[in-house]
């Protein structure tokens, strides 16, 4: 007998989902502590990335940046945050890049030098990974995807959205 493969069964790392998380202290691009300004007020969109891994799923965030008006919605924000610990890049390098790449756009970027994300949330390793995260304003992490994203994983992200916009 063959089995569906769900959404849960695609992940291969991190929590069980849905999963309760907390705000963490990370910190802004000026190295000044800060968490997740709309924790608790907002759904969460998080874009969390080893900037080694920065071209993985290339197509995917082209198609983001593309669908932007549609999967932003007042009840949502978004989030880049770079996972400098994992990093064989020079963080102040890394900080410069991202502050001129966000400009203009609704994300607010972040940065995590010591892992406080993946670690607090048992995201698990995302050395190398392009991670994408969704947590409602009741702070469940209720989508999490590592890595390289399959057709699946893809269509599970915006039937994810769709749900909370």
């Amino acid at each position: 007998m063959l089995s569906i493969p769900t959404a849960a069964a695609q992940q291969t790392q991190g929590p069980r989902l849905p999963a309760k998380v907390a705000d963490v202290t990370l910190t802004d691009l000026d190295k000044n502590p800060t968490g997740f300004s709309e924790y608790g007020h907002k759904h969460l969109m998080i874009f969390y990335v080893d900037p080694d891994a920065h071209r993985q799923n290339r197509e995917f965030q082209a198609e983001l940046e593309a669908r932007q008006p549609e999967l932003y919605s007042p009840d949502i924000q978004s989030y880049a945050v770079l996972n400098l610990k994992d990093t064989i890049l020079p963080n102040g390098i890394v900080r410069s890049i991202a502050d001129r790449r966000t400009k203009g756009q609704p994300s607010i970027s972040l940065a995590d030098t010591n892992r406080v994300l993946s670690t607090e949330w048992g995201l698990g390793d995302c050395n190398g990974k392009f991670c994408l995260l969704f947590v409602t304003r009741d702070g469940e992490l209720v989508y999490f995807r590592a890595g390289e994203f399959t057709a699946q994983d893809r269509a599970d992200f915006y039937d994810t959205v769709a749900q909370y916009q």
